[in-house]
């Protein structure tokens, strides 16, 4: 028993697939879009954790903060 296919089946079939690719499209370009913006996110965020950090730089200079080991131990050591 073999089964035949139809006009109408590989028609429907061939609908159901450009279905499918319209709604993979529309998803792609959301996630497209969604990328674009969390790059632009990420960026803004290494430049303001670059500025902390050159600030924090800069305070420990003025400040004469030494490294742990560069710190004299306490009097009770």
């Amino acid at each position: 028993m073999s089964k035949t296919i139809t006009p109408d089946v590989i028609l429907e079939k061939f609908h159901q697939l450009e279905i499918n690719q319209s709604f993979q499209d529309e998803t792609i370009a959301a996630l497209e879009t969604t990328v674009g913006k969390q790059h632009q996110q990420i960026q803004l965020l290494e430049n303001k954790i670059q500025l902390l950090t050159e600030y924090i730089k800069s305070l420990k200079i003025q400040d004469g903060i030494k490294k742990p080991e560069e710190e004299v131990p306490p009097p009770h050591y």
